[in-house]
């Protein structure tokens, strides 16, 4: 199976455009109102939008935290094993990844993720004796901006961009060094309960053996389906590419989600590797608003 390239899914977006040109001809009643709200000033529980979460996919969310509200976001558990086969194989364990995001202005949000913790252990090979880790990850700022379909009112198609960067407070857990990203997501809403959305990255890594930086992207698409007002499943294709190498690494993320009235999320699912190098991976999550 071979996952579609970036220009494919830039390929995807582009009859959606035409919604944007529109949208931005129009004024929304209800987007002019909460553009009153801050900061300081939170926008009432009333005029709230439902919970939108960068989880538990790798696709982000367009839609950013309302002015003035908090959310945490976090992967109580996730277990990372690679592929058999491969050498050296890592089994990770990491604990309590979350982000805490706070709502800046109606069009944008301030997010830190920080990895509490993590747990790394190599397998011994024929040259090498097998070795482990533990302890404090990496933290990570970033800034959401919505371009658009911040609320459900401008339309089907919600649009925005992220932009990162990572902090090496993790030693050996951690990246090693400073690494810079540039997020594009997107999302149309197809019907009432069907809703399709794609990711354009483009991140500045660290290779903290190499001691230098390069080029990665990891494009994915999305498609989730409501199923009642309180369970949604999603089905999501990824595909990573380091441009030091030609070869993409693919995968599919399956699992439920389920809403706990209007501020409570619960998640968790599989990462099915579909390319030999591709880890594996289970995960459980939770999301809380106030």
């Amino acid at each position: 199976m071979r996952f579609p390239s970036p220009a494919f899914l830039a390929a995807l977006l582009l009859p959606l455009l035409p919604h944007l040109a529109a949208a931005q001809t129009t004024t929304d009643s209800l987007t002019a109102v909460k553009s009153r709200y801050s900061l300081l000033r939170p926008v009432p529980r009333s005029l709230m939008r439902p919970l939108a979460a960068d989880r538990p996919g790798v696709t982000e969310n367009p839609v950013t935290v309302d002015a003035g509200h908090l959310q945490f976001e976090t992967d109580l558990g996730r277990l990372i094993t690679s592929r058999p086969g491969t050498e050296p194989r890592q089994r990770t364990i990491r604990a309590n990844a979350f982000a805490l995001k706070m709502g800046l202005s109606n069009r944008t949000d301030l997010q830190v993720f920080v990895d509490a913790y993590q747990w790394e252990r190599t397998f011994a090979t024929a040259d090498e004796p097998a070795t482990s880790s533990r302890g404090f990850g990496d933290v990570t700022l970033r800034l959401k901006r919505n371009l658009l379909g911040n609320d459900s009112t401008e339309g089907p198609l919600a649009l925005g961009l992220i932009g990162s960067v990572l902090l090496p407070t993790g030693g050996a857990q951690g990246a090693g060094g400073t690494e810079y990203a540039v997020l594009v997501p997107a999302t149309y809403a197809l019907s009432d309960s069907w809703n399709l959305s794609a990711q354009l990255p483009l991140r500045l890594g660290f290779d903290r053996d190499a001691s230098r930086h390069y080029l990665a992207t990891s494009p994915s698409i999305n498609l989730d389906h409501t199923l009642r007002p309180w369970l949604m499943v999603f089905v999501e294709a990824v595909a990573e590419r380091d441009f030091r190498s030609r070869r993409w690494e693919e995968a599919l993320n399956v699992g439920p989600v389920f809403f706990v009235g209007k501020n409570l999320q619960f998640d968790f699912g599989r990462h099915f590797a579909l390319t030999r190098n591709a880890d594996r991976e289970y995960f459980v999550g939770l999301v809380v608003r106030r």
